[in-house]
C-alpha cells in the first residue's frame, strides 16, 4: 500500500528565541532552500511523494514555501493545542492508511529515513545514538530490539538513543493512533505528546515499537542557532558523499 507523510509545521519554536518571533524555524535555510523543503524532497526521494503539512504560524510563509508539494492543513489552535492538535487536522486524510511521520525542523541525511522505511513493523521510529544526552532530549530505552520507553524523564545514563523525529506507521497502527487521539481528547487532554500515544498503542494494541538507527552526525534537530550552524554544516558533509554511515 502507498505510504503518505505528515509533518507538522505549525509552533512557533520559541525555544529558539528571538529568531523565530518573525520566522516559523522550518522556513530557515540550509544549502539556499527552507528546512521544510528538504524534507520534502527527502520524502519525494524516498517514494512518499503524497504529503500533508500542518501548518499555524506563520501560515502563509509555510503555505508559500511548500507550494504544490504537499497539502496544507492549518491547525487553527497551534497556540494551545501543541502537536497532537496537529495530528488531529490530518486525521481525515491519514487515519487507516500507513504514513511517515515527521517534525519539520530537523535536518537530515536521505538514508535516514530509507532505513526506516525498511523496518518490516506496525511502528518504527529513527533513534539517533550520540556521544551523550541531555535532560531534554526525547529519550528511548531499547530492550529485546524493541523500544520499551519514550521520553524526556528517562535519566540520562539510562538513554539507549534519542527519538530522531521520524515515525513510520502501518495502517493498522494508524487507525489505532487517531483512536487513541480521539480518546485522549475525550478526556479533554490538548497538551500531550505524540510520543504518548504512540506508546499507549503499542501496549494497548500489542504493536512493538521496532527503530532504525542512525549516527550522531547523520541528523540535526534544529532548536538553536548552533543547531542551524549544525544542519549547514552537514549538508555541506552529504554533499561530498563522505559522511558517516547512518548503522553501527
Amino acid at each position: 500500500m502507498k505510504v503518505k507523510a505528515l509533518i507538522t509545521a505549525a509552533g512557533m519554536g520559541k525555544r529558539f528565541g528571538a529568531l523565530t518571533r518573525t520566522t516559523n524555524k522550518c522556513l530557515f535555510h540550509v544549502d539556499g532552500k527552507e528546512l521544510i523543503v528538504h524534507i520534502l524532497d527527502r520524502l519525494r526521494e524516498a517514494g512518499v511523494s503524497e504529503a500533508v503539512v500542518v501548518t499555524g504560524y506563520q501560515r502563509s510563509r509555510v503555505e508559500r514555501a511548500v507550494g504544490h508539494r504537499a497539502r496544507a492543513v492549518f491547525n487553527p489552535f497551534y497556540r494551545v493545542s501543541g502537536i497532537l492538535g496537529s495530528f488531529w487536522q490530518a486525521r481525515p486524510y491519514l487515519d487507516g492508511k500507513p504514513f511517515v511521520f515527521t517534525t519539520s525542523d530537523h535536518f537530515f541525511h536521505p538514508s535516514v529515513l530509507r532505513d526506516c522505511l525498511r523496518v518490516k513493523s506496525d511502528i518504527c521510529i529513527t533513534v539517533q545514538r550520540k556521544k551523550s544526552y541531555t535532560r531534554e532530549d526525547a529519550k528511548v530505552i531499547i530492550e529485546r530490539s524493541k523500544v520499551v520507553r519514550l521520553g524526556k524523564d528517562i535519566p540520562v545514563s539510562s538513554a539507549h538513543g534519542e527519538f530522531g523525529g521520524l515515525t513510520v506507521f502501518s495502517a493498522r497502527a494508524s487507525r489505532a493512533f487517531f483512536r487513541e487521539l480521539e480518546a485522549c481528547f475525550d478526556k479533554g487532554d490538548l497538551g500531550g505528546y505524540m510520543m504518548d500515544i504512540m506508546s499507549l498503542v503499542s501496549h494497548k494494541h500489542a504493536m512493538p515499537i521496532r527503530y532504525a538507527f542512525c549516527g550522531e552526525e547523520m541528523r540535526t534537530e534544529v532548536d538553536s542557532v548552533h543547531d542551524l550552524r549544525a544542519a549547514r554544516h552537514l549538508s555541506k558533509v552529504f554533499k561530498t558523499g563522505r559522511g558517516p554511515k547512518s548503522r553501527g
